[in-house]
């Protein structure tokens, strides 16, 4: 099913406070390429693609304070930050995914980024607890393992749980994810119970 067919009601269910979104961006490879279908790693291989406009217009239903993760690609990080302003959050900072190893590419590129945004007001909202003075993490570069092609580690959703309140979206989801609702042609949006006290 093509991302334009998908169902939106899960972008609406409920005023979400965290949303996490790792978008089918349609990278522009150049004048050097005579198609984006050409390049053997594009994302085209493996997955309808979508425009930053159409990106956009997917906003899902957020409360008047909220946390944004918005994974993108290096090559136009900036619509990360678009998309994040369009929808009504300020960006804080990016953080970069190390994965082991070599990538592919001219620069063997191995990492990744994720813009963190927040909407609303920061007093009152807090990434991660123990107030104004508490530091968030450790850093903003993470060593995780890789998994399937575009599968976010499990620690990164580790580290959302811990710095930002539910409600919690997924957008573009792959799977079901516990204590989470989920949005994406390989998900059934099904929010499901997670364990006591996360």
């Amino acid at each position: 099913m093509a991302p334009a067919d998908w169902d939106d009601g899960m972008l609406t269910a409920q005023p979400y406070r965290t949303v996490v979104a790792d978008p089918p961006w349609q990278p522009t490879l150049g004048a050097t390429w005579n198609s984006r279908l050409t390049d053997k790693a594009g994302p085209q291989r493996f997955y309808d693609t979508l425009s930053v406009p159409e990106i956009i217009v997917r906003q899902p239903s957020t409360a008047e304070q909220a946390h944004f993760y918005i994974w993108g690609v290096t090559q136009h990080i900036d619509w990360t930050y678009e998309v994040a302003r369009a929808w009504g959050a300020e960006p804080i900072t990016l953080l970069t995914w190390k994965k082991p190893g070599l990538g592919a590419g001219r620069f063997r590129c191995n990492t990744e980024h994720v813009l963190v945004a927040r909407k609303g007001p920061r007093v009152g909202n807090p990434f991660g607890q123990g107030g104004r003075h508490a530091q968030a993490t450790e850093g903003t570069l993470f060593e995780w393992p890789r998994g399937r092609h575009s599968e976010k580690p499990r620690e990164f959703f580790d580290l959302v749980e811990r710095l930002s309140p539910r409600p919690r979206l997924e957008m573009y989801a792959r799977a079901p994810r516990d204590g989470w609702a989920v949005w994406g042609n390989q998900s059934n949006g099904t929010p499901l119970p997670r364990p006591e006290g996360k």
